[in-house]
């Protein structure tokens, strides 16, 4: 895989990479982007499109604080985990529960 990199407002260069370094380069650049995001208020993903993944392979298990961790393998990112409070777990779990309450139907890719 080559991707074009360079500085902002300079000339860009193509990189040649594996699979391996190009999921390492996803990684660096997901903590960099988080240490900008550093000081900033968390905002609400309510109504905001996001990239969704149909059927990703994921699990479930408790986590070391009083809660739970999700699991996924985004073919975008790589595997990520998320570590879930009690408290939001139970949220998720209401949530999921009066999904499976509404009748079953087949749409498109969801938002």
């Amino acid at each position: 895989m080559t991707v074009e990199i360079g500085p902002v407002g300079g000339l860009s260069s193509p990189v040649g990479l594996d699979l391996e370094q190009l999921t390492r380069l996803i990684t660096l650049l997901g903590r960099a982007r988080s240490r900008m995001l550093e000081g900033t208020p968390k905002q609400s993903l309510h109504g905001k499109a996001v990239e969704t993944v149909i059927d990703p392979p994921w699990y479930i298990k408790s986590a070391d604080i009083d809660g739970s961790l999700l699991a996924f393998d985004h073919p975008f990112f790589g595997p990520v985990a998320f570590v879930i409070p009690r408290d939001d777990v139970a949220k998720i779990v209401q949530g999921l529960s009066s999904h499976l309450e509404c009748p079953a139907v087949q749409q498109g890719k969801p938002n």
